[in-house]
């Protein structure tokens, strides 16, 4: 779909809207949507909000409420119900019956329709202001409903609610058959969601990203007194609110290193899913972009499927139809492990490559400058591969040293901790990190050696048993001997045995 060339175009409540109104400017170049120019009309709602939008008008934050004009939706109740039974034809479902989940989807398709004129204006304003914008990386998120949340935030729940008694609904009859998205259910996701909320509300410059479970966490049942776990359903209808875009991330795992470079042994690509997370009576309209895992055609071993060799030609599918199946899946075994680490490198390396197309994307040509235009906030332990991944894009595709890299990833990226247990903290098997993500683990352990230098230098009245206890406890690598550390081992090894032997 092209903004610049309409595929079709009715007349909706006396404006004539055509394909441009409906594709956010996020699936390409700002280039390619320069033709689209929205306007808006004297009823055009634009709501500022107290000190952050006074702070806007000084000019000291940027603000979506300050972007270019889009055009008008249906607002009326009379005009929104016109809206509804245009929209009813594009449901899928027979023309014989009509029923509530079917004007569900009718519903949402039309208060998409709203939020696009927001969530087109607010990418493209960012685009133009080019600001420092936050990105929130998280394994999870508890969003609540879209639609009561959608029609509340743009002031339009009582003509909504009038629009579909008018054709024989209720807005709580139709809402409540919304299917909650299954991307997690505790306090971490409801935390990131509420961020996104309230991000969106002060006009704040920021994206989500997660993954896109099929299946959710699971889908709890209670049989003759006992739970019982299914798969969340959510997906089984479509999502009415995801834009699926042309966007798409190559995603390595194992393989090998050759003379510094990472040669991947497997590929998937990660493909983007966005959802509108609107503002409450703002302009503003950010994103949540979650990865789904695809194999690319060209990328499947036609060869070795037609030779009968199934499990080497599917391996990449395999890997593709696993990694986005479930959240947290069960991490007893080796594979599991192997699973877990693979969805949450997938997480981080298609989410921090899109933070950095978006930055050059946006003219930013001097990387000095990343800092000040990008904050990568992870959500947790799960995504800290960014931090990683970051430097190794920097270094191995953008040709920096490790002292620029270091110094940018450290003022870019930082980390929210919800928690000190032990069990809390996730912890991986060295040798597993190794196979699966070899050129990340040649990273960490000089992150770590330096780490441990640096320790050294604060504390340089500390005893050597001090020191030790110090590293001990706070270093990356548990239980781990860097080169240097062996030979020293060694060293004092020998040096205990020769005076074992001279005292004899």
């Amino acid at each position: 779909r092209d903004a610049g060339v309409p595929l079709y175009a009715t007349p909706i409540n006396g404006t004539l809207r055509n394909m441009a109104s409906m594709t956010s400017s996020a699936v390409m170049p700002a280039s390619r949507v320069a033709g689209f120019a929205p306007r808006r009309t004297t009823n055009a709602r634009v709501v500022r909000r107290g000190a952050v939008a006074q702070a806007a008008r000084d000019g000291h934050v940027h603000k979506a409420a300050a972007a270019p004009p889009a055009p008008i939706a249906p607002k009326s109740a009379e005009a929104i119900a016109d809206n509804l039974a245009a929209q009813t034809v594009k449901t899928g479902v027979m023309p014989l019956t009509f029923d509530v989940p079917a004007m569900y989807r009718a519903t949402a398709e039309s208060v998409q329709e709203q939020l696009m004129e927001n969530w087109n204006a607010t990418y493209r304003h960012f685009h133009d202001e080019n600001p420092k914008q936050a990105y929130y990386i998280s394994m999870e998120y508890l969003q609540g409903r879209a639609l009561t949340n959608a029609v509340g935030n743009l002031g339009l729940t009582g003509e909504y609610s009038d629009a579909l008694r008018t054709l024989g609904y209720t807005l709580e009859d139709t809402a409540g058959v919304e299917r909650n998205m299954g991307l997690g259910n505790g306090g971490l996701g409801r935390l990131a969601a509420c961020f996104l909320d309230s991000i969106a509300t002060l006009d704040l410059p920021a994206w989500g990203y997660g993954l896109r479970y099929k299946y959710g966490l699971f889908k709890q049942a209670i049989e003759d007194g006992v739970q019982k776990e299914y798969a969340d359903d959510w997906l089984e209808v479509g999502n009415p609110w995801e834009m699926k875009r042309e966007t798409q991330y190559p995603i390595g795992f194992y393989g090998e290193v050759v003379d510094g470079k990472w040669v991947p042994g497997a590929n998937i690509r990660a493909v983007a899913y966005d959802s509108p997370i609107p503002g409450y009576k703002t302009k503003n309209c950010i994103s949540l972009r979650l990865w789904d895992a695809e194999v690319a055609p060209k990328e499947f071993d036609l060869a070795s499927f037609n030779a009968c060799n199934y499990d080497k030609s599917m391996r990449e599918t395999n890997l593709a139809s696993q990694l986005c199946a479930v959240l947290y899946p069960g991490d007893a075994t080796r594979e599991g492990k192997a699973l877990r680490l693979s969805q949450q490198y997938m997480l981080c390396s298609a989410s921090v490559q899109d933070i950095l197309a978006r930055f050059k994307e946006r003219g930013n040509t001097d990387w000095s400058k990343l800092p000040e235009k990008v904050a990568i906030q992870m959500n947790d332990t799960h995504p800290t591969l960014a931090a990683p991944e970051l430097m190794r894009i920097l270094m191995d595709q953008e040709g920096m040293d490790w002292d620029t890299a270091w110094a940018l990833t450290t003022k870019t990226v930082a980390y929210t901790n919800h928690t000190v247990m032990p069990e809390a903290l996730e912890k991986w098997p060295l040798e597993l990190m190794t196979e699966l993500l070899p050129r990340h683990v040649e990273i960490i352990k000089r992150i770590d050696e330096e780490f441990i230098a640096s320790v050294k230098a604060t504390y340089p009245k500390a005893t050597p048993e001090e020191l030790e206890r110090k590293i001990g406890a706070m270093r990356i690598l548990e239980n781990y001997m860097t080169p240097a550390e062996e030979l020293k081992a060694k060293a004092s090894a020998a040096a205990a045995k020769a005076a074992k032997l001279e005292a004899l």
